[in-house]
């Protein structure tokens, strides 16, 4: 009899126990959620308020500078074509430097006139250098005399030994002038540079060499270069 009422309260306690038990297991797993839920939404929180690095702005590059139009150089024999071989010499070395060289004889000054005004007013606005031996020497200052009636801009005038004296015009930025005897000067207006190479008593350069003498040419060949590369200055008027 007494057994039976034990095995009765030992039944009447389990079940007790296990719905406690189960009570106790639903509310430490609605907290866990809740602590998991509350850990992600501060997360959420806390991504939302971290700030945005703003992005670098972007650099363009810069330009470059624009290369200066190609120059155009005209050189002119003496007498004959026979004394004046040294012409031909240096605008094949003007050629072999990657510039534009013409080389003519001096009465033929109008056909590079006629070449020269051509390109500029139809926009070839490339340095202008004019090279010249005895009577082309003086076919230079009267070829800048011409273009300066136009407005057009000499770059560079070279002369060896002409046979006169002469003045240079304002429209001419640079003059030089290998010479034995007669010098060149200041035109009116002329507010360019001008070298006068005295080559009197020289030894080995006379008249008939001085267009051929190594370091001279390398001389003008270096001016040429100087002049070719050379942004327009204010001799450089425009029409």
């Amino acid at each position: 009899m007494w057994r039976v009422v034990l095995c009765t309260v030992a039944v009447a306690l389990a079940m007790t126990a296990v719905p406690a038990e189960a009570k106790q297991h639903t509310v430490d797993t609605r907290h866990v959620h809740h602590s998991h839920a509350v850990r992600k939404h501060n997360v959420r929180r806390d991504v939302r308020q971290t700030p945005l690095r703003a992005a670098a702005p972007l650099t363009r590059p810069q330009p470059l500078p624009a290369p200066p139009p190609p120059a155009h150089v005209y050189l002119m024999r003496g007498f004959l074509n026979v004394f004046s071989l040294g012409i031909d010499d240096l605008g094949a070395k003007i050629q072999a430097a990657g510039i534009a060289a013409a080389v003519a004889n001096h009465a033929d000054a109008d056909n590079f006139l006629n070449q020269i005004t051509t390109r500029y007013q139809s926009g070839d606005r490339g340095p202008i250098i004019l090279i010249g031996h005895s009577l082309g020497a003086d076919a230079v200052i009267d070829m800048a005399q011409t273009l300066d009636r136009y407005d057009i801009p000499v770059a560079l005038a070279i002369l060896f030994d002409g046979t006169a004296p002469h003045a240079v015009p304002k429209n001419v930025a640079v003059a030089v002038n290998f010479t034995q005897e007669f010098e060149i000067g200041p035109g009116p207006g002329f507010s360019g540079t001008i070298s006068n190479v005295n080559l009197r008593g020289q030894e080995g350069i006379d008249h008939f060499t001085i267009d051929k003498a190594p370091a001279l040419q390398a001389q003008a060949l270096d001016d040429v270069l100087r002049a070719a590369s050379a942004q327009p200055g204010p001799q450089a008027r425009r029409p």
